[in-house]
């Protein structure tokens, strides 16, 4: 069973996802983790939308707290660079109303074209990107294959706080930084991917990051999923979209 963790490091590269890339539409945030590499994945697009929809339905969620405060941040500070597997502080979206404000969260488009605009855009800003320049060669490796893709470097240090679940069985890196309950289960007939085994509390994902001693946090979630959860993160019966009506 995939495993629910903590990565703190210092930013080495951004990936963004662009036009002509192959495979996942992923984010892939490059830390350094000693003389390796640790990647935490950031979803740019859904993989699936919900009736009626359209391509709309594809598009994220997110919430990006610029100056995010909690009380966690000082127990993330004092933690040591490197893997946390326990001993970290958990996230959930729905039942730490301190976290952020589910009502807030707006779609966002994926605009490989463009810097601006987009998640790839908002990524890149907070990540302290400039990508004026070439690009360095970065060789993203997927589920479905390896894909040559262009990484650039941040122009401050920046500390990168990934939250979600360990590969397997390489355990190099992170993915499912987003928001992981409230996924409906989904009849065979409606041919929708169902992400409802998914489910749960205390383990959603996110991006955190530590800039001149101020921390913002980036979170994800999925038009599909629903709220309010219970107490193993399934939809409750009166459960609804996070924006009822939006796309």
């Amino acid at each position: 069973m995939a495993e629910y963790c903590m990565f703190k490091g210092k930013l080495k590269l951004g990936v963004p996802f662009l036009t002509g890339y192959k495979g996942n539409p992923h984010y892939a945030i490059v830390v350094e983790n000693g003389a390796d590499e640790f990647v935490v994945l950031t979803n740019v697009k859904s993989d699936s939308t919900f009736p009626g929809a359209g391509a709309a339905g594809y598009h994220v969620l997110y919430t990006l707290e610029t100056d995010f405060r909690h009380p966690m941040t000082t127990a993330l500070t004092t933690l040591a660079p490197g893997l946390y597997r326990s001993g970290f502080p958990t996230l959930d979206y729905v039942h730490d109303h301190q976290l952020l404000d589910l009502s807030g969260m707006r779609p966002i488009l994926l605009d490989t074209d463009t810097q601006t605009n987009d998640i790839n855009g908002l990524l890149d800003t907070m990540l302290q990107l400039n990508r004026d320049g070439p690009g360095l060669d970065y060789l993203y490796h997927g589920s479905s294959g390896t894909d040559p893709r262009k990484g650039w470097q941040p122009v401050k240090d920046v500390t990168v706080y990934g939250f979600g679940f360990l590969f397997e069985p390489e355990q190099n890196g992170l993915h499912e930084t987003h928001m992981n309950q409230g996924n409906p289960v989904v009849p065979h007939n409606q041919h929708m991917p169902d992400h409802s085994r998914e489910n749960g509390v205390n383990q959603d994902g996110a991006v955190m990051v530590e800039v001149d001693g101020q921390f913002q946090a980036l979170f994800v979630a999925f038009q599909t999923q629903l709220i309010p959860t219970d107490a193993r993160g399934y939809p409750t019966p009166d459960a609804h979209r996070i924006l009822p009506g939006k796309v």
